[in-house]
């Protein structure tokens, strides 16, 4: 028997609860260690709401993404292998409207609940998430992965991202330039 899912739609204004969501979702795929606390999550949408998009069913959420500029100096941790982004903090989401500088792209977190992989709305959550960096998208540089999880893994290859090493924490790090990875993402596969 094929089961029949209800159809997630991405998901505005988001509320706290949403993000305790969020960080109980995380709980089920890895450990405390690599989740930011879900009050912080939330003040980092309060500063910057471009920097979660998250799609629910019933108001529950079954996906979500965190994607952001970071500080510079954030950025090189990141790729030293230094910053595990549960320790971003809101301040170190960069203003995309506050000067022309150059921004550096995090894509924190990617989650889509197993029912709903395959289906199509890790695109279209992907495509929401970029949407507001579409006027700045000359500004953008470079992107990067931080990721714990096979899963993870195999998304950053499967959306052309290339190795940079092993971080402190024993994540793995990937990179590219952001404009390939909007090129992946509104390729058809």
């Amino acid at each position: 028997m094929i089961e029949v899912l209800d159809t997630p739609t991405i998901i505005s204004p988001l509320s706290y609860a949403h993000f305790e969501q969020m960080a109980a979702l995380e709980h089920k795929y890895y450990g405390a260690d690599f989740i930011t606390p879900a009050e912080e999550a939330y003040r980092w949408y309060c500063a910057q709401t471009y920097s979660t998009t998250a799609a629910a069913v019933n108001n529950e959420v079954i996906a979500f993404v965190n994607l952001f500029p970071i500080l510079p100096e954030a950025f090189e941790k990141l790729l030293c292998g230094q910053l595990n982004d549960s320790e971003l903090t809101a301040e170190s989401i960069v203003d995309i409207h506050a000067d022309e500088s150059p921004l550096h792209m995090f894509l924190s977190c990617i989650l889509v609940e197993p029912a709903y992989r395959h289906t199509g709305l890790t695109r279209k959550l992907l495509q929401a998430a970029i949407e507001p960096y579409l006027p700045v998208r000359h500004r953008c540089q470079l992107i990067a992965t931080d990721n714990i999880t096979p899963e993870g893994i195999a998304f950053s290859h499967h959306f052309g991202f290339a190795a940079h090493g092993i971080s402190e924490h024993g994540s793995q790090l990937f990179v590219q330039p952001f404009s390939g990875f909007i090129s992946k993402v509104y390729a058809s596969k």
